[in-house]
């Protein structure tokens, strides 16, 4: 079988597993609540919050006179804000259901055994494992943009009611972070894949991604003072974030409050390359080599 008929084929199969269905109705949900959780922060001040904060400002200003009145009122996101602290953060969120539902989806046919069948009328298996590799980055980006389309409009609608356009001021990063939330389900559902083939079973991928998730988490809590540098530009998690936020630093400052840029999109997409170069590698030997059975 062509390369071609057999990407295709692993496309339109696709169209008739339930998983993929209830995969697309999830992050479609996820992408639409997920506003709920910041938009708050967005509303504009009250008659209230500033009668208050004026009160506050004169009382202090015999004591602080280089105080200034904004710093009495509370903190209010512009759209800025609500992409990279809001939407961005809550889709690194999501990547990870993105990846339990690649997992379980390139695990469910060496579960139940039909690779072994398909294996029988596709004996190129490094085409099979190239065509399922690539149908799972597929399936990635189309979830991941499921979830961000509905985000960053369910966001961007909400903040127009709250605040009107004219507080609408360009370069806003959402369309930058839309993109990157789509490579990042791309890179996702490549991994996931390619982790299945690797240890031929999902369930066991699944434990090792975990695993390395965990610990990355793990490093994270326990500070970067005394870790080594290149820890932090081994860590997979930090990546992700750089390639939907747009940059991560070596500490949770939120961006844009901090600007110290260390991880950029550039050096996050290189690394995952080389991930997906190396994962690919090694599923290509083992895949290759190893029994498949039911």
């Amino acid at each position: 079988m062509r390369f071609v008929h057999l990407l295709r084929a692993e496309v339109s199969r696709l169209q008739y597993r339930p998983r993929v269905v209830v995969g697309l109705v999830s992050v479609l949900l996820l992408g639409l609540i997920g506003p709920a959780l910041w938009m708050s922060n967005a509303r504009p001040y009250t008659d209230q919050e500033v009668t208050e904060a004026v009160q506050a400002f004169e009382e202090d200003l015999p004591r602080c006179p280089e105080c200034t009145l904004e710093q009495y009122l509370p903190d209010v996101w512009g759209l800025n804000e609500v992409v990279h602290i809001g939407v961005a953060p809550w889709l690194l969120l999501v990547a990870v259901f993105v990846l339990i539902l690649v997992l379980v989806y390139a695990g469910a046919d060496f579960q139940s055994g039909a690779i072994t069948t398909q294996l029988t009328f596709t004996p190129a298996r490094l085409k099979l494992l190239s065509a399922r590799t690539l149908v799972a980055g597929l399936l990635g980006a189309v979830l991941m943009a499921v979830a961000g389309i509905a985000s960053g409009t369910v966001s961007v609608v909400w903040f127009v009611a709250l605040r009107g356009y004219a507080d609408l001021a360009p370069g806003s990063g959402l369309l930058g972070a839309l993109i990157g939330a789509v490579v990042l389900g791309m890179v996702v559902g490549m991994v996931a894949a390619l982790a299945v083939f690797l240890f031929h079973s999902g369930a066991v991928a699944g434990a090792v991604v975990a695993v390395v998730l965990l610990a990355s988490l793990l490093v994270e809590v326990l500070g970067w003072d005394g870790a080594p540098h290149w820890v932090f530009h081994a860590t997979p998690t930090r990546h992700a974030e750089s390639l939907v936020v747009g940059l991560a630093e070596r500490g949770y400052e939120q961006y844009p409050l901090v600007r110290g840029e260390t991880l950029s999109r550039t050096e996050s997409l290189t690394y995952f390359l080389v991930l997906i170069a190396i994962s690919a590698a090694l599923a290509a030997v083992t895949f290759r080599r190893r029994d498949v059975k039911n």
